[in-house]
């Protein structure tokens, strides 16, 4: 018999006023996609080995080792199901496995990646193929104890000896120390590594190198190398994070990946024109899929937190009310918490499939849609690393005490959250990256150039009066997607020409070097770049009214479109205030208009979360399973603790009785 609380659930999903099986269709891309990736996911989640049931009660050591484990099953079935590589459904199969938690994922993506698009055709036909039969396992190393975005300040060394033909690789220092790189700690027998090519005593900057750092058989580190696992982190743990040292390793000439230049055998640096911007190829392909990533963890958790919702009771609205009592999804504050994050997961994934193809159609040889791709990807991991972690946070405080268990599932997406919003560059590096590619385009504009893709609004909406509103707003207009689209692109453009102004002024003072203005000039410089990426967020995320949907499901889409624009305005009134794209008497018709669209939502918020398709399997959640039964479930969780094997715990004996006899 169904529990109190599945009916409740099952009661919520009677209100769908859509198909759901067309959203279902519409995340995958289309009914052929979603049927293939189920059937992968059902093989998937059959598994005995690659099932996760044990994920909350692993030690660290104990989570690496089933991490392997884990590892070792999937390639199997990988190659049992012949899924080939880079295909469609091996996507779909990585992404079930969960491949993040994995001690060797990064060897088939930021390792191959960098093999594949740095090293010349020879180069990537040998490693590519090693890498794909688990021959080797490798891992991308260019993070150093001392540096992490700031790639041209890394300390490692490769000289080259013309004598022997060999790069003599060092680390010169303690903050030289590779550190943090994936896979390293462990499991990984090669790295690309990222060092300072030297030649002749002179520095010619950051190159890539493979290097083999354990012998094939043994798997003992090789001579020279000094290489371990870096400790237990706030998540990641089955993944062997790692630390690596230097000490005169020598590597043959053609260890050098030479897609972009060269080190000729007399010790000439032969090199292309792209070269310099080439190396950050990996960052960019990283970078470009991390969007979708962090919508595809914003889905887990707003599952979770609305499925418990529904079927948690609490209190009542009215006083005196008697029976039973409110579901907290009935409660306006609750839905003002989550629905904002239902939202954010659709756009973010919406946006960053975008991205993707984006990347997937980029020419490297053009260097402006490398610089372009560079900036926008930039500004977009920044931003939604953050908003991701702080939407993760409310759906675990949204499930009350409940979510501060690790069976919620919720501390495991936020684990995963947390290490997006670090990796592949810190957000206030990111955003001053990309501002040197938006003042780039501040002076294109002035000099009379025209600019392209995602930047063109710019040209645009510097060309308004800086005084003047870009719109005529009011409850009619703020509830048009292309309206807030013009306001989120003219606060940009205006905070963009601010940021120019200020940067100016401190350019103008005679004390301050260029170097040091723009040190000044930061924080205008960063809440430009910023507000770059929420404009592609909030543009990117209308776009969603041209996709082919029925009446009903396109209504809830541009209502999720519209919830995320007017929030995003909420979140940051400052910034279109400042910049005069609203008026004060806008703030109080944008909450309002807020508070319409949760209403819209309210009847449908658990079909939306069920077009997810997460399994339970997957979800590991006790709040968030698909039948609600969240108490019985808890308490099941509860059971399977391995500290209740036995009614008297290891040391109660040892420590405890004896304390208790003592009479202290």
């Amino acid at each position: 018999m169904a529990s109190h609380q599945s009916r409740l659930l099952e009661a919520e999903r009677k209100r769908c006023s859509f198909d759901l099986q067309e959203l279902k269709h519409y995340q995958y891309g289309g009914e052929k996609e979603y049927k293939l990736a189920k059937k992968i996911e059902g093989i998937v989640l059959r598994d005995p080995v690659l099932r996760q049931d044990d994920m909350h009660f692993l030690s660290f050591q104990q989570g690496y080792q089933r991490g392997l484990q884990r590892s070792r099953r999937a390639v199997e079935l990988m190659r049992e199901l012949k899924i080939e590589h880079g295909s469609t459904r091996a996507a779909y199969f990585w992404s079930t496995v969960e491949s993040e938690s994995l001690p060797v994922m990064l060897n088939l993506n930021m390792f191959e990646h960098a093999l594949r698009t740095q090293g010349n055709e020879e180069q990537s036909a040998y490693w590519v193929l090693l890498a794909r039969d688990f021959r080797i396992i490798g891992c991308y190393a260019q993070t150093e104890l001392g540096h992490g975005s700031f790639v041209r300040g890394l300390e490692t060394t490769a000289e080259y000896d013309r004598t022997t033909k060999e790069f003599i690789l060092n680390t010169p220092t303690l903050t030289g120390m590779k550190w943090w790189a994936g896979n390293m700690g462990k499991t990984s027998t090669h790295a690309v590594v990222m060092a300072r090519l030297l030649l002749a005593g002179s520095d010619h900057g950051i190159h890539m190198f493979i290097v083999p750092l354990r012998h094939p058989d043994t798997h003992e580190p090789l001579p020279g190398i000094n290489v371990g696992d870096i400790g237990p982190k706030l998540g990641y743990n089955p993944v062997d994070n790692g630390f690596l040292g230097f000490s005169n390793v020598r590597v043959p000439r053609t260890s050098k990946l030479m897609r972009y230049s060269e080190v000729t055998p007399d010790g000439r640096l032969v090199s292309h024109a792209q070269a310099k911007k080439a190396i950050y190829g990996t960052m960019l392909f990283t970078r470009s899929i991390l969007v979708q990533l962090q919508g595809q963890r914003l889905s887990k958790a707003i599952t979770i937190a609305m499925r418990y919702s529904a079927v948690r009771q609490q209190g009542f609205i009215e006083s005196g009310e008697t029976g039973a009592e409110t579901a907290v999804l009935d409660y306006v504050s609750q839905q003002y918490l989550l629905f904002p994050v239902l939202a954010s997961a659709f756009a973010f994934q919406h946006v960053g499939n975008a991205m993707r193809q984006t990347y997937e159609r980029l020419d490297p040889k053009q260097t402006d849609q490398v610089q372009e791709l560079h900036a926008s990807s930039s500004c977009l991991k920044a931003l939604t690393a953050f908003i991701t972690v702080k939407a993760i946070e409310t759906c675990r405080r949204a499930c009350g005490g409940h979510g501060y268990s690790r069976f919620s599932g919720l501390p495991h997406i936020y684990e995963f959250g947390a290490a997006a919003e670090i990796y592949e560059g810190d957000a206030l590096v990111l955003y001053l990256q990309a501002a040197r590619h938006l003042m780039k385009a501040m002076r294109t504009i002035q000099s009379g150039g025209v600019l392209k893709g995602s930047i063109k609004y710019l040209s645009h909406w510097l060309s308004a009066a800086p005084g003047s509103s870009p719109i005529t707003t009011g409850v009619d207009t703020l509830a048009d997607l292309t309206v807030l689209s013009n306001i989120f692109e003219c606060t940009a453009a205006r905070m963009l020409s601010n940021a120019a102004d200020k940067l100016n002024f401190f350019l103008g003072q005679a004390d301050l070097s260029p170097a040091q203005a723009w040190n000044k000039a930061a924080p205008w410089l960063i809440r430009a770049s910023e507000a770059h990426g929420e404009a592609l967020l909030v543009v990117g995320f209308a776009s969603i009214a041209d996709v082919k949907l029925s009446r009903p499901l396109r209504r809830l889409m541009k209502t999720c479109a519209l919830l995320y624009s007017l929030w995003r305005i909420e979140q940051n009134t400052m910034f279109f205030l400042e910049t005069g794209t609203i008026t004060p008497a806008d703030v109080q018709t944008i909450h309002g208009l807020v508070m319409e669209q949760l209403a819209i939502l309210r009847p449908d918020v658990v079909s939306l979360v069920d077009g997810f398709d997460l399994p339970d399997a997957t979800l590991q959640s006790a709040l968030g399973a698909h039948d609600g039964d969240v108490y019985t479930r808890l308490y099941d969780f509860a059971k399977r603790e391995p500290l209740n094997k036995t009614n008297v715990a290891d040391g109660i004996r040892e420590f405890l009785k004896p304390l208790m006899k003592s009479g202290v």
